[in-house]
């Protein structure tokens, strides 16, 4: 009997995945109910299915033990909570994976642990806007190195916006990137790396549109190669990836979402059904496989992976 166990919040998503899994063959899944943890007590599940650690550090500590225990965490919790954005583009640009120009910021503001200013003698006294004004250019995109959701994302004009924007940024480690004036949007949902879906999509209104001709074959091989490429160095199991495509090169935008939008309303149904349904599948499979949690790199994993090759 393979033991499946979930941790979220009480949403659409994971009550459906809750009950396709109980209605498959030889599949028990339940909610974690977790008190006081043990380090001699082994986890009792096979699959753990994470939608809320992210949120909650008890979870975090239970899961990493649960993935030493041989449990197979989606998303394994040794990379996404060491994950930032930054980060990701700069193991994009690593695998050839267009992406846009970016520059990391100081935040503004630092909390009370900062007690000597003479702890921050590492960093330059003051931004040089010109040098950002030349790098980037405007339009620009303002956003949070390690945010989700469409957390503080402006687009901004000009430089004083920019700076004002900074200003009111308070701790948060901002990111500026050119925006990439785009003629197609794609936002592609990834599981296991094995399954792709590419989905139409318009970011200014946050809103999928069904359509499964949005695509060339060519476009539509190279981000396919793309999506797994990343979701595979980045040991991401479910994840959307979004592609701006431009002049007809397909833009990295954001691959930071280990815990995407899954409200039906909002992926619509047809999204919804083949997400519950391929998560499921890949989990079981997992399961049935013996496969344990990967939770060390002997070396880089862009080391591991031949690149994509890319148009110029």
């Amino acid at each position: 009997m393979i033991k499946v166990g979930i941790i979220s919040g009480q949403e659409t998503f994971t009550r459906t995945l809750l009950a396709e899994f109980n209605r498959r063959p030889g599949v028990q899944a339940e909610w974690c109910r977790l008190g006081p943890q043990s380090l001699s007590e082994p986890c009792p599940y096979d699959v753990v299915i994470d939608r809320l650690s992210h949120c909650y550090e008890f979870y975090q500590a239970y899961l990493k033990k649960a993935a030493l225990d041989g449990t197979y965490v989606i998303n394994n919790p040794f990379r996404f909570l060491c994950d930032d954005k930054f980060f990701n583009y700069a193991l994009a640009r690593q695998l050839n994976i267009p992406t846009p120009r970016t520059l990391l910021l100081p935040s503004k503001e630092y909390d009370e642990q900062v007690l000597d200013r003479e702890d921050l003698h590492n960093l330059k006294p003051e931004l040089d806007w010109s040098e950002v004004e030349q790098e980037i250019g405007f339009p620009a995109i303002l956003k949070p190195f390690d945010g989700y959701g469409w957390r503080e994302v402006y687009k901004v004009e000009n430089l004083e916006q920019l700076v004002s924007l900074y200003d009111d940024s308070m701790m948060d480690v901002m990111m500026v990137q050119e925006f990439v004036d785009f003629e197609h949007y794609v936002r592609c949902f990834v599981v296991g790396c094995e399954q792709i879906l590419a989905t139409r999509y318009n970011p200014s209104e946050r809103r999928y549109i069904v359509d499964h001709d949005h695509l060339s074959a060519d476009l539509g091989q190279e981000i396919l190669a793309h999506c797994e490429l990343l979701c595979r160095t980045l040991g991401y199991d479910m994840n959307t990836v979004e592609f701006a495509i431009r002049d007809g090169v397909p833009y990295a935008i954001d691959f930071m979402n280990p815990v995407p939008e899954a409200k039906p309303e909002v992926i619509t149904p047809v999204y919804f059904s083949w997400l519950v349904q391929n998560l499921c599948d890949f989990s079981i499979k997992v399961a049935r496989e013996g496969r344990g949690t990967p939770f060390a790199f002997v070396r880089p994993p862009w080391a591991q992976i031949d690149p994509v090759v890319v148009r110029s």
